[in-house]
């Protein structure tokens, strides 16, 4: 059983994953994920540089923040970056079974993950940018993608509101997938 959690940033998907987690479910992070291939002397890290060029990584690792602005202004080159790093991600979980894995799932993805159960993960919209901002990580492209999210044309199996909290009830339905 594969089952992927998708959402706009700061819908709450790595909160759901550490609760998950807390129930010994196998979970896979894709941002902490692409987090370590970013480091130097690994694949990702290499290939930011290859295709983006010097100014995007440093003596340790891919400049997340400076090549996240540059591809968020730029939907070509978000489709470069996408095309490039989502197959590392699809080669690694390859062969991998029964887990929940958090996932760039959205229709602009070149590549299609394999699972069983789609499940969105939501909040409300001034939720996210208070999250966002509480993160001090708040930029103009995160309400653009919030409301891709809002127009996506894909069917879920299942949704998670975590506008005023995760209920045990979403946890336990997720469980549950695992027991059947």
């Amino acid at each position: 059983m594969i089952i992927v959690l998708v959402g706009s940033p700061f819908s709450g998907k790595t909160t759901v994953l550490k609760k998950l987690q807390e129930n010994n479910i196998k979970v896979f992070h894709a941002d902490s994920f692409v987090r370590k291939i970013y480091t130097k002397d690994h694949e990702g890290y290499f290939l930011i540089k290859k295709y983006f060029g010097d100014q995007f990584v440093n003596e340790k690792e891919v400049d997340r923040k400076k090549l996240g602005l540059f591809v968020t202004k730029d939907k070509e080159q978000l489709q470069k970056l996408n095309e490039i790093i989502h197959p590392v991600i699809k080669n690694y979980l390859e062969n991998k079974d029964n887990y929940v894995a958090e996932l760039p799932i959205i229709s602009s993805s070149p590549i299609r993950f394999k699972y069983d159960k789609l499940i969105l993960i939501k909040a409300d919209k001034k939720e996210i940018i208070k999250r966002a901002k509480d993160n001090k990580s708040y930029y103009p492209f995160i309400e653009e993608m919030i409301n891709k999210w809002d127009n996506l044309s894909v069917k879920f199996d299942y949704v998670i509101d975590t506008t005023n909290n995760i209920k045990n009830k979403d946890i336990e339905y997720i469980k549950n997938l695992f027991k059947k």
